[in-house]
């Protein structure tokens, strides 16, 4: 029975406080509130309250809370993994133009290589921080990823806050962003597939190179056919999704984690991809109906789980080392190689500096790819903490940089207004100039 009010006790903290903490500092518009909900869940962790009151910590958070608590987080991920995939649409970044193609290139390539040469860096000069499956190369591929994240997700909340959504750099934004998701992914899941097998008991590589283009074969070519002709018919009579829709959705979103969880690759991969391929016409609904819940409720428990992971070491050198060379390489690649491109291409240095501004937007990705990383021993603890602090401040950053970028020409640089925001814009982005 304690335990069980232990845990209802957590929840109602996860949940509420960040949000109070949002009212009361009336902070909307300057702080997302994704991330308060990750500052709360390293403030509940070892790096604060463990410190404070270490025996309450003990208490609150034994192994068995840490159980029931990840169960919660694993459930988040693999709806935020589907939520996620739901937003990536092929209009968002396809047939944009030769000019939008270049900056969104550059807003990928330039910071993962820059973070790929930091990670042999920090490779070579903290080999210990490799994880036990991964060699220098697969280190700092990792590492290259984390440094050109953008949070897809926690830029649409932005652009929602700071009045953007719907005007012409908030849309462009939303299709870099949606680029820089896509080639996540897929350079998640290469990297995924080269440490699959180093384990007793995991699958093999082969394995995972036969399946896998197997699974998405059925996945694009049967299951999303499928589920086409049959979204006007039985799965939504009237324009809603119903008890019948949603079930049949999350047995697909289930059913392709389970798969790829089984051939070596994250759960959350398989649950993008049953996003990805959902018809247009079940997406809106989908999202109306799951978004609220996963985001407000569920992933503050990732987030706190995330928090009792993260050792915060000001006085370690290593810690410190990769935190400043990671942060100082994302904030250069992002909003250096977006800003710097978009210039190139025609749009003026106040709008090009905003745009990289939103687009080195991190948060919950981050978080996410970090965990995957460590769960599947890639990185280290240390560099797990001090990655997550990179993707805390880079996220923080972005709304003051942004203010900075646009501050007495916001009309100017956001040029065209549309017709009011609505949540179907988060799928749309308009071209820049040839």
């Amino acid at each position: 029975m304690m335990i069980d009010l232990i845990f209802l006790f957590q929840a109602l903290v996860f949940v509420t406080v960040p949000f109070a903490l949002s009212r009361f500092m009336r902070s909307r518009g300057v702080v997302p509130l994704v991330l308060i909900q990750i500052l709360v869940g390293v403030a509940l962790g070892p790096s604060i309250f463990g410190r404070v009151a270490p025996e309450s910590f003990q208490f609150l958070f034994n192994p068995e809370m840490l159980a029931r608590l990840s169960g919660a987080a694993s459930i988040a991920v693999l709806f935020f993994g589907f939520i996620t995939g739901l937003h990536m649409e092929a209009d968002t970044f396809l047939g944009r133009g030769r000019a939008f193609c270049l900056v969104a290139t550059a807003s990928v390539a330039v910071p993962t290589l820059l973070g790929f040469l930091g990670g042999l860096w920090i490779a070579t000069r903290h080999p210990d921080e490799l994880g036990s499956r991964a060699d220098p190369m697969q280190f700092a591929m990792a590492i290259a990823i984390c440094v050109g994240v953008t949070a897809l997700p926690v830029l649409g909340a932005i652009l929602r806050e700071t009045g953007l959504l719907g005007r012409r750099i908030g849309d462009l934004a939303l299709g870099i962003a949606a680029v820089n998701d896509a080639a996540l992914w897929l350079l998640l899941a290469a990297l995924m597939t080269s440490v699959a097998g180093r384990a007793p008991g995991e699958p093999s590589v082969i394995l995972t190179l036969v399946v896998l283009p197997i699974y998405l074969g059925i996945m694009m070519r049967i299951l999303r056919p499928w589920l086409t002709r049959r979204t006007l018919t039985a799965l939504m009579p009237d324009g809603t999704v119903g008890e019948s829709a949603l079930v049949v959705v999350c047995m697909i979103v289930i059913g392709s984690a389970i798969i790829t969880q089984a051939i070596g690759l994250h759960y959350i991969f398989g649950a993008f991809i049953a996003g990805a391929i959902m018809p247009r016409e079940l997406r809106q609904p989908i999202l109306d109906r799951l978004q609220v819940m996963t985001v407000g409720v569920l992933m503050p428990v990732f987030f706190i789980l995330t928090g009792l992971r993260t050792l915060v070491a000001p006085t370690s050198l290593t810690f410190l080392e990769i935190f400043i060379v990671t942060t100082a390489l994302a904030l250069l690649g992002k909003v250096g190689g977006t800003a710097v491109t978009a210039r190139l291409v025609g749009e003026p240095w106040r709008s090009a500096l905003g745009l990289g501004a939103l687009v080195q937007t991190k948060g919950l990705m981050e978080v996410i790819v970090l965990t995957i990383m460590l769960d599947r021993n890639v990185i280290s603890g240390t560099v797990f903490s001090a990655l997550t602090l990179m993707a805390i401040v880079s996220t923080s950053l972005a709304m003051p940089l942004l203010r900075f970028a646009l501050r007495d020409s916001e009309r100017k640089m956001a040029a065209t207004v549309t017709p009011p925001a609505t949540p179907s814009k988060l799928k749309q982005a308009t071209g820049m100039p040839s």
